[in-house]
C-alpha cells in the first residue's frame, strides 16, 4: 500500500510548477562543480569530455536521424545539447574523484553528476512531454488499471439499435452512481483482420455504470510510433480528462477505447492499412467496433456514435481510418499526423515490403490519393499541428486535400512542437465539439 506521502510524490508535476524549476538551478550547480578544478583538470578533463560527449551524441544524432530514421524527423537541437551535457557530467565524475584530495569531494561529486543528469532528463521531457508526473516515470499513471467484470458491461436488451444516444439535457443521473469512470485492460479479437494484437485499455464513463446504462458515444483513441495503447493515459491522461468531463457534465463521457497496433511488438507494424501484409484498416474498422457492440452494447446506431482520434502516428491512422471507413468513423481528429503512412524509403519502400510492388494496390490504400478521386461530404474533422512542428507542412497538405474532397474540416494551429505539450491541451479544448457532434450536447 502506498501512503499519502508516496502518492503525493507519484502526483509531482515534470512539466510545471516547482520541479522545473528547482532541478535546472541544481543542475547548474553539479555542472559548475564538476567543471571546477586543478590546472590540469581545466586544461585536459573537462575539454575531453566536453568535446568527446558532444561527439558522441552527434555521432548518435547522425546514426539515428540519417541511417536508421527511428524519429521520422530531426528531434530539436535542445534534445542533444542536454544528452551531451549529461554525458559529459558522467565523464567528468572520474577525473574530478581522482584529484580529490577530500571526502567532501568524493562525497559532492557523484550526486552533483546525477543533478545534472536529472536536470537535463526534465529539459529532454519538457520537448516531448512524455512523462507528465514523477510517477509516470516507473509506470504509475494516476489510475489504477483494472481487468474487465461481468458487471462493467450491461444486459444487451437495454440498449439496442434505436436507443437514441444519450442527451444531457434530458439525462437524469440516478442514486449511486459511481463519481469516477474505470480503466481496463482488455484483449481485442481480430476476428476478421486476423491480425496481431497486444493489451488494449478502455475507459468505463460513470453514466454508463449504473442500472441503466447512458447509451454514451464511443471513442477510439490511437497511439503513437514508438509507443503503445498505455499512451494516453501516460502522457494524455486520459482518464483524468474524461473525470473531470464527466463530473461537469453528470456523468456523461464517451466510452474511450484505445487499441494496441503494434502488432503484437512484432517490429512490422500494419501502418493503420490493409496490405498483403497485414489488414491493419479492418482491425480498427471492422474488428474495434463489433467488440466495442458485443461487448458494450453501445455504438449500435452505427458511425454516428463513434468517431477516431489519435496522436503523430495515430493522427494519421485516424485520419487513414475517416477515409477507407467514413461510414464507421464520421468524426476524426488527427493530432500532429502525417500525409499518409510512412517507411523508411518513402513509397516505394511501402510498395515493396506490404504489396508485393504493386503500386495501384498501394495508390487504393493511400489517403491521400483516395481524396483525390472520392468526395466526403458527411465526413468531419479536425487537423491540428504544432506552430512549430515538422509534420506542420504535411498536416497542411492533409487539411487542404479533405477540403478539396468536401470533408467538413477544421485546421487549427496550436504552440508548441511535435510534444503531449502541445495534443494534451488539445484533447481538451475539442472535447466539447466532439460532444456536440455526437448529438450529446447542444
Amino acid at each position: 500500500m502506498f501512503s499519502w506521502e508516496d502518492k503525493a510524490i507519484a502526483a509531482l508535476s515534470l512539466t510545471s510548477g516547482w520541479v522545473i524549476i528547482l532541478f535546472p538551478i541544481l543542475g547548474v550547480l553539479g555542472l559548475l562543480w564538476l567543471l571546477i578544478g586543478p590546472p590540469k583538470h581545466l586544461k585536459w578533463a573537462v575539454p575531453i569530455a566536453l568535446i568527446g560527449s558532444a561527439l558522441v551524441i552527434l555521432g548518435a544524432k547522425f546514426y539515428t536521424e540519417n541511417i536508421l530514421n527511428l524519429w521520422g524527423e530531426p528531434l530539436r537541437w535542445r534534445v542533444y545539447i542536454f544528452a551531451a551535457l549529461a554525458l559529459a557530467a558522467l565523464a567528468l565524475i572520474a577525473p574530478r574523484l581522482i584529484r580529490s584530495k577530500h571526502w567532501y569531494t568524493r562525497l559532492l561529486t557523484p550526486i552533483a553528476a546525477v543533478l545534472v543528469v536529472l536536470a537535463a532528463g526534465l529539459q529532454i521531457n519538457q520537448v516531448f512531454g512524455y512523462y507528465p508526473t514523477v510517477g509516470s516515470l516507473w509506470g504509475d499513471n494516476g489510475v489504477h488499471v483494472q481487468g474487465l467484470l461481468p458487471s462493467d458491461t450491461v444486459d444487451k436488451s437495454k440498449l439496442t439499435p434505436t436507443t437514441p444516444t444519450v442527451r444531457e439535457q434530458s439525462w437524469h443521473p440516478p442514486a449511486g452512481m459511481p463519481s469516477a469512470g474505470k480503466f481496463v485492460s482488455v484483449r481485442i479479437p481480430a476476428t476478421v483482420s486476423k491480425v496481431h494484437s497486444g493489451v488494449s485499455y478502455v475507459y468505463i464513463p460513470p453514466a454508463y455504470r449504473v442500472q441503466n446504462p447512458a447509451n454514451v458515444p464511443v471513442l477510439v483513441l490511437i497511439h503513437g510510433n514508438p509507443g503503445g495503447a498505455l499512451d494516453w493515459q501516460r502522457g494524455g491522461r486520459i482518464t483524468q480528462q474524461m473525470n473531470t468531463y464527466a463530473a461537469e457534465h453528470h456523468g456523461i463521457a464517451p466510452l474511450v477505447v484505445m487499441p494496441d497496433v503494434t502488432s503484437g511488438n512484432s517490429g512490422t507494424w500494419s501502418l493503420c492499412m490493409d496490405s498483403k501484409r497485414a489488414k491493419g484498416a479492418t482491425f480498427l474498422g471492422v474488428d474495434v467496433p463489433n467488440y466495442v457492440k458485443k461487448t458494450f452494447g453501445l455504438g449500435l446506431a452505427g458511425g454516428e456514435q463513434f468517431a477516431i482520434g489519435g496522436f503523430s502516428y495515430g493522427g494519421t491512422c485516424a485520419m487513414q481510418l475517416a477515409v477507407s471507413f467514413p461510414k464507421v468513423y464520421p468524426t476524426f481528429f488527427d493530432f500532429s499526423g502525417e500525409r499518409g503512412p510512412y517507411l523508411n524509403g518513402g513509397d516505394s519502400a511501402i510498395i515493396s515490403k506490404y504489396f508485393d510492388g504493386d503500386a495501384a494496390a498501394f495508390a487504393k490504400a493511400n489517403p491521400l490519393e483516395v481524396l483525390k478521386t472520392t468526395k466526403f461530404p458527411h465526413t468531419t474533422g479536425v487537423v491540428l499541428v504544432g506552430s512549430t512542428d515538422f509534420y506542420r507542412p504535411q498536416g497542411e497538405e492533409v487539411y487542404r486535400a479533405l477540403k478539396n474532397a468536401g470533408a467538413k474540416v477544421t485546421l487549427q494551429v496550436a504552440t508548441g512542437d511535435h510534444s503531449w505539450e502541445v495534443w494534451r491541451p488539445a484533447f481538451a479544448d475539442n472535447l466539447g465539439w466532439l460532444m456536440k457532434r455526437y448529438g450529446v450536447t447542444v
